[in-house]
């Protein structure tokens, strides 16, 4: 009677294993499908910067008084041109932090945070006639839209932003910096 219990007890551990392993594999496929789809594209963001000379609109309807010439959303082929022609200057607006754990090869440390510190740094270094490239961690991180923001307001209007970010960039197989690189500190 004893090996006939062990049997049905192997064969409900053995059930509920493949049942947890199932489980894991499904919530892992999810995960890396939603993860790809964030990183892989460029998502809306919470301000359409139109063309140049254009009203600055955001997705709720209300206009901003700031005439924007951001000439809209660079895609990855398109920064790989501008990484190496040089054509652009690269802002990356994460956390200092973040840009030391690595980022795009030539870009400017300039997080949202210390802008009001760093800036005259980067307007003595800048005329405001440089082209810009902004980017962030990805199309869901707002601040490449906020670093665009401010600089617009200082009279920086040659502005792009790479929407799919360094993320893109990494996950692509790019080469990247790390360290401290170019800052205006």
């Amino acid at each position: 009677m004893k090996i006939g219990m062990g049997k049905q007890h192997l064969a409900a551990i053995s059930r509920i294993l493949m049942v947890d392993a199932g489980i894991v594999l499904l919530s892992a496929g999810i995960g890396i499908a939603l993860n790809r789809s964030f990183v892989a594209r460029p998502r809306e963001s919470l301000v359409a910067y139109t063309e140049v000379g254009e009203e600055l609109n955001s997705l709720s309807g209300r206009e901003s008084k700031v005439s924007t010439q951001i000439s809209g959303h660079a895609l990855l082929s398109e920064v790989n041109r501008i990484v190496a022609s040089k054509s652009m200057e690269l802002l990356d607006g994460r956390s200092e932090k973040d840009y030391e754990a690595g980022h795009i090869p030539g870009a400017y440390s300039l997080s949202v945070a210390a802008f009001d510190t760093l800036f005259a740094a980067l307007a003595d270094r800048f005329p405001q006639s440089t082209p810009f490239l902004i980017y962030c961690g990805s199309g869901q991180c707002g601040l490449s839209r906020q670093l665009a923001e401010r600089l617009q307001q200082k009279g920086y209007l040659r502005l792009k932003i790479y929407l799919g970010g360094y993320n893109e960039w990494f996950l692509a197989g790019n080469p990247v910096e790390k360290g401290k690189g170019l800052s205006f500190r």
